[in-house]
């Protein structure tokens, strides 16, 4: 997994986002941290008071990384972003904008350690599993109920409910998200399922 350039705190993040994403939040000790990064497990503490501070800070540092990384790329990252570059007329381009809004999420080592760290603790953790619905299901869903009440408003769209719509959109891709879909496949799959859902939904088609 890529390291974050920077100080002690920065590197004891990027170990403890190894170990969690490898052996989960609550088996994962202090201790085993202070291991891995070097140091001695007293001196860990002088960075951050305990384990729940810690991982309050990978959060952080990561769901910002997150958004980073989809602005950069051109892609909406929060429900607020303007979803207007999604209403092109050129079927090609809003393509490319779909599977950069997802392309991170199956090709950026980051954040594939993020999702694994919540996803095998979701189950054993109540705040993982809070976390793991709110960055991999209910923030995507929102970013694109906000892209399809825009096609709506604009016209783009016959009416429907954009938020049955979001969900039905995101589904299959979260499925391949979850099962960790070769990148290649995930983005030949985005790219047919935004030509299918443009097709259904454009005003004026025959469905």
């Amino acid at each position: 997994m890529p390291r974050v350039n920077g100080n002690a705190r920065n590197v004891i993040l990027d170990e403890a986002l190894l170990m969690f994403s490898e052996k989960g939040f609550k088996p994962t000790s202090m201790r085993d941290i202070a291991a891995a990064v070097g140091m001695r497990a007293p001196s860990l503490y002088n960075h951050f008071k305990g384990k729940q501070e810690l991982f309050d800070a990978l959060i952080e540092r990561e769901t910002t990384y997150i958004e980073e990384v989809l602005h950069a790329s051109g892609a909406m990252a929060l429900p607020g972003d303007d979803p207007s570059a999604y209403c092109s007329d050129e079927p090609n381009a809003v393509e490319d904008l779909v599977w950069r809004s997802y392309a991170p999420f199956f090709t950026d080592a980051r954040i594939g350690s993020l999702h694994r760290m919540l996803a095998i603790s979701r189950f054993k953790d109540e705040r993982c599993n809070t976390l793991f619905r709110q960055i991999f299901i209910d923030r995507p869903i929102a970013l694109q109920k906000a892209i399809f009440t825009r096609l709506v408003d604009a016209g783009s769209f016959a009416p429907c409910d954009a938020g049955l719509a979001a969900a039905e959109f995101h589904g299959p891709l979260f499925m391949l998200m979850d099962t960790e879909a070769d990148p290649r496949d995930a983005e030949t799959f985005c790219r047919r399922h935004t030509a299918a859902f443009n097709e259904t939904h454009r005003k004026g088609s025959a469905s």
